[in-house]
């Protein structure tokens, strides 16, 4: 199967993604919430505190009523002060009654003893044209609109403490303190930017080093997408790719250092830059840092440069395949979480795909994962299911339709305390075929590494890493990302900037675990999830003779049994399923001398 067939660009589906209501800490310049690097926060005067600021945002990905990217806003900071008794600045009580100085000028105000939604409406109403709102401790956070979020119709920006103190400090010295906050896009003269989702990464953050022990077998196409904010035509644009390379001895080299050109790129446009490829082979386990840095022809300033450069990380280790980053003892990075908007509660399958090209080298032994929960719910008792499946172009049309995607490996993994949010856990699986722990690969063969939860909360997320972003990779490289199963497949998951916090470990596939798999007796059930009807292909090297059946449910409780008399060595078999309640079954099923159990969700 070709690694490069994919066109996602193609595939059309209804947007599905719920962000999580909760907040959320971020630590990135500029708004965290899409891919638009042009939204910015900036302060343009005083001098002594001039530059872009960190922010934590709140548009219409969240629920509020406005959409960043088509807003532009500049105005002096004015503190609002609150209509109580007390006069402060938390305007809780929807009213300011220094609305007249507010007019027409970007509001202050304070975080804390109401919703930010509430603060924000109080500001709208006094005439303001955005809102500035301090934390009242470190970061920055994604800001849920809560009830009356909705009707705020202005921009509203979340500053950190220490930021909002020294905003502050010059307001109180009497400093004219002027704010862009919105769409950068035209603003300046000359500005030219690349953002995380505009630069080519490598399809994984971390790949174990059996997939690229010789040259050609793990690939690196580097580029960027840069984009022209500004008002003036820029020419002779020069992109500089360097990776530095740090063995596991602790020795950083550059190990790559190229550069690449443009003539020329209008306003408001963009183009890509290529670089020369790069192999990893020659250099192998460690990290690689890869640093995109945009600059202007000398005697050209660009008058926001803190969207010149993009630093992306990348691992090869000794047995972890992982979208999202890893520290350095390999325990996934995430900040928040997401789910289907279409999912009142579970159940959703919720992955990343992987383009193994020297797949038969890996056996997946585990599935880690990560779920966060909104503040008084948790996971106590609640399973989920980590599984490896393969997808099968069965069609070769390039799209996935439900049919396509087999179930190789799973494993149960049940919380059993109250902790489990926003914490790493990990689950072995199981081949399904021979009943052996983990699942080995295949070459030039693509799979999916998911989640799956099959509980009744509407409270449950799949954390998700905010700081790695696939956009014009996946583009590239013509791959699907992160997929969702929640009714039907959507291969695009939530988009490629929405990467869950799931990955595999592995180990090598060795020619005697190879010898010790086989067997003689296979059962496979599709569909899985099923709604009424599961299919089983049974088959053996002999006749099968009498298959007893019995499904149970995670508590061992028998649901079910039965008895079918197929022919011959191989059998289609179809078990009515449709009275069994949503969750996730055992199915064990013999002829007398062998047997296998696999699991099944019923939807």
């Amino acid at each position: 199967m070709s690694l490069s067939f994919l066109h996602p660009l193609l595939v059309s589906f209804r947007p599905i993604h719920r962000l999580l209501p909760a907040l959320v800490l971020v630590a990135l310049l500029g708004f965290l919430g899409t891919t638009s690097a042009q939204v910015i926060l900036f302060v343009s005067q005083p001098a002594s505190i001039a530059g872009p600021y960190t922010f934590g945002p709140g548009d219409a990905a969240q629920g509020w009523g406005y959409s960043y990217d088509s807003v532009q806003v500049q105005s002096r900071l004015v503190l609002g002060t609150s209509s109580n008794a007390g006069g402060d600045s938390l305007a809780c009580d929807t009213n300011l009654i220094n609305a007249s100085a507010v007019a027409g000028k970007i509001c202050v105000l304070y975080r804390g003893s109401c919703e930010f939604g509430v603060k924000a409406l109080a500001a709208q109403r006094a005439g303001a044209l955005g809102c500035i709102i301090i934390n009242h401790s470190a970061g920055v956070l994604n800001m849920g609109p809560g009830g009356a979020g909705g009707l705020v119709t202005i921009p509203v920006m979340l500053v950190s403490n220490s930021d909002g103190a020294l905003i502050r400090q010059r307001m109180n010295s009497g400093d004219s303190v002027v704010v862009f906050m919105g769409n950068k896009t035209g603003y300046f003269l000359n500005d030219i930017g690349i953002g995380n989702g505009s630069v080519i990464r490598p399809t994984e953050f971390s790949i174990p080093a059996s997939q690229a022990l010789n040259a050609g077998e793990y690939i690196f196409r580097l580029g960027a997408a840069v984009k022209n904010y500004g008002q003036n035509a820029q020419t002779n644009l020069s992109l500089n790719v360097k990776i530095d390379f740090t063995n596991p001895a602790g020795l950083t080299n550059t190990v790559y250092n190229q550069n690449a050109t443009l003539a020329t790129l209008a306003s408001d446009s963009t183009d890509t830059l290529r670089t020369p490829d790069f192999d990893p082979s020659a250099f192998g386990r460690g990290r690689y840092n890869i640093a995109y840095t945009i600059s202007m022809p000398s005697g050209t300033t660009d008058q926001f440069p803190a969207d010149n450069l993009v630093n992306q990380g990348f691992v090869i280790n000794s047995n972890i395949i992982s979208k999202v980053r890893l520290d350095s003892l390999g325990q996934m990075q995430y900040s928040g979480g997401i789910r289907p908007s279409d999912a009142t509660a579970g159940p959703y399958d919720f992955g990343i795909w992987y383009y193994a090209n020297k797949g038969s080298r890996l056996k997946v032994d585990s599935i880690r994962f990560s779920f966060v929960t909104n503040p008084g719910a948790n996971l106590l008792n609640e399973s989920i299911l980590g599984k490896v499946s393969q997808w099968l172009d069965l069609n070769q049309d390039g799209l996935v339709d439900a049919g396509e995607i087999v179930d190789l490996a799973d494993g149960i993994y049940t919380y059993t305390d109250t902790s489990g949010s926003n914490s790493q856990r990990s689950v072995l699986v199981t081949d399904i075929i021979n009943n052996t722990p983990g699942v080995i690969l295949a070459d030039t063969s693509v799979y999916l590494f998911s989640a799956y939860y099959a509980g009744s909360q509407t409270a449950v997320f799949t954390n998700v890493d905010p700081q790695v972003d696939y956009t014009l990779t996946r583009s590239i490289y013509q791959q699907y990302i992160s997929p969702v199963l929640s009714g039907t497949w959507n291969p695009n998951g939530f988009g490629p900037n929405r990467v869950p916090a799931v990955s595999a470990v592995t180990s090598s596939a060795t020619a005697s675990v190879r010898e010790n798999i086989h067997n003689t007796l296979e059962v496979r059930a599709f569909p899985n999830p099923v709604s009424d009807r599961l299919n089983l292909l049974v088959r053996n090297d002999g006749p099968l003779g009498i298959l007893q059946y019995n499904i149970s449910d995670l508590s061992g409780r028998r649901v079910a049994s039965g008895t079918e008399m197929p022919e011959g060595a191989s059998s289609t078999l179809a078990l009515g399923v449709a009275a069994l309640e949503p969750g996730i079954y055992h199915l064990h099923i013999s002829n007398g001398k062998l047997a296998r159990t696999l699991r099944f969700i019923k939807r």
